[in-house]
């Protein structure tokens, strides 16, 4: 079996059974640390078919939300933990054997084989064949980012979240109350009150980041004595169908979370303080206090994490430099920046930092044209001389079709109209 390296897909992207068959409640209910390590390796499982997937203690570390004085040891032992706990999910089926014509009865785990290295600590992986069809040539699929997973951290919320990222093109979605009870494995004792309280105000909170003018609506039945509640509603502004697969980028995110946070027109200071703290990991009551004292320094990061030795020539510690971005990620950052900067929301800070977006945008521009332009080049010399070598050949044996050659050199996959800015 051949073993597969390459960087980490950021990118978790699975079929919508898995959405829907119970076979898979099981791992909505896994202790946070597991759930994280078990949504990394199916972001690398993706489209892998059954190649075994390796990936080192510090990749999983960094991506999974570990404090930096764990040791590799612990995320070692915490990913055999995970494997134990997924064999619980298992696929019965019944197959009869063609030669002796008896029926059997098989179980299938969802990875046939994991293995934690006890020397390097590397963990491998495959993919049962039964369950391959939830990572490979899917046609129906839900797509999220691990980033943003691993920072929530309700069960309520990271089930919902995913829900919701199925229709995350379309902007709006209803659940009747009892599916909604069921999808979520809310206790039957939880009343509608419980329900506000222990589940709802945590998703607004900590989904507000990931989804634009994100709106929780209770529906009630019409035509009934007093207020029965029939179901929720569930809002946000739709996605663009290629947002956040391409050139993806964690700062790029955490911009637009930011934004989503602060610009909901749903909800009060008080819980936009509060989202904000549970986006950042701190304790609530950390923004509000930080905005009472005044002075921030940009729109997008709090003091607190500002306070970090910059890097590069922007004002935020946690933006790359300027060769670091590609054209269509300068777009996406000059989009939020732009839409903030009319509101009159930026710092002086950021309005630098603005300006070297724009510098950047403009650079990479020309970059990208020159680029395309001297490949096309290389193309056309590389046609002609291959045509002269065969006018030469009498057998004609080798032939090269250059009749594509270019055509995915235009930035089709861009997030924006250069023309926008």
């Amino acid at each position: 079996m051949a073993i597969r390296k390459r960087p980490v897909q950021k990118i978790i992207k699975i079929d919508n059974r898995f959405n829907d068959d119970p076979i898979f409640e099981p791992i909505d209910s896994l202790p946070e640390i597991n759930s994280n390590i078990f949504w990394l390796i199916a972001a690398q499982v993706k489209d892998q078919g059954d190649n075994r997937i390796t990936l080192s203690p510090d990749q999983i570390k960094r991506e999974v939300g570990y404090n930096s004085h764990i040791s590799n040891k612990q995320i070692a032992k915490n990913v055999d933990e995970t494997f134990s706990r997924l064999l619980t999910i298992q696929l019965s089926k019944e197959e009869k054997d063609e030669k002796t014509g008896h029926v059997n009865k098989i179980r299938e785990n969802i990875f046939k084989r994991s293995v934690v290295d006890t020397n390097t600590l590397e963990t491998s992986v495959e993919v049962s064949d039964s369950f391959l069809y939830l990572f490979n040539h899917l046609e129906h699929w839900t797509r999220f980012s691990i980033t943003q997973y691993v920072r929530l951290h309700s069960n309520y919320s990271r089930k919902l979240f995913r829900l919701l990222k199925q229709w995350r093109t379309v902007g709006k979605k209803e659940y009747k109350i009892d599916e909604f009870r069921k999808r979520l494995q809310i206790p039957k004792s939880y009343r509608p009150t419980d329900i506000d309280r222990r589940v709802l105000t945590l998703c607004m909170e900590e989904l507000c980041a990931n989804f634009q003018n994100f709106k929780i609506t209770k529906n009630y039945r019409k035509g009934v004595r007093g207020r029965k509640l029939d179901s929720y509603i569930f809002t946000w502004v739709p996605e663009k169908n290629n947002q956040q697969d391409v050139y993806y980028d964690s700062s790029i995110e955490d911009t637009n979370s930011v934004y989503y946070i602060k610009s909901n027109p749903y909800m009060d200071e008080k819980q936009k303080f509060r989202a904000l703290d549970r986006f950042y990991g701190f304790t609530l009551g950390t923004s509000e206090k930080e905005y009472k004292e005044g002075h921030l320094h940009s729109y997008f990061l709090p003091n607190k994490l500002h306070k970090r030795q910059r890097r590069t020539a922007f004002h935020r510690s946690d933006l790359k430099s300027l060769t670091q971005y590609r054209h269509a990620q300068f777009a996406q950052l000059l989009s939020v920046y732009q839409e903030v900067y009319e509101k009159g929301f930026l710092t002086p800070e950021d309005k630098e930092d603005l300006a070297l977006l724009k510098m950047g945008y403009e650079k990479s521009a020309e970059d990208r044209e020159r680029d395309q332009k001297a490949e096309k080049e290389r193309l056309k010399s590389l046609e002609n001389r291959t045509k002269e070598m065969q006018a030469k050949r009498d057998e004609g044996h080798y032939s090269i079709d250059f009749s594509h050659a270019g055509q995915d050199l235009n930035d089709s996959l861009s997030l924006f109209d250069p023309t926008d800015f």
